[in-house]
């Protein structure tokens, strides 16, 4: 399962995640990672030592600039996983 953090700043986005609301989360992969983030793969988001199960439920969209030598920033659309 693919991590992905959210900032500690950033609760509000969490908490909806929480309460069963799709989020959108920008990520900073490297560019040979790119293809790894489709649509329906699991991911875990971590916020401030607490984790919940996902999935990706867009197709990615490549942001605008870079954060950094060979990697891409991706928008990501999330959902929370259902519980069984």
């Amino acid at each position: 399962m693919k991590p992905i953090s959210i900032s500690d700043s950033d609760k509000i986005t969490f908490r909806d995640f929480n309460e069963g609301n799709s989020v959108q989360v920008r990520v900073s992969v490297p560019e040979t990672e790119i293809k790894t983030y489709t649509k329906g793969t699991s991911v875990t988001i971590v916020h401030g030592g607490q984790e919940a199960t996902g999935r990706i439920v867009s197709d990615p969209i490549v942001v605008s600039g870079t954060p950094g030598p060979g990697e891409r920033l991706l928008s990501l659309i999330i959902e929370k996983a259902q519980s069984a």
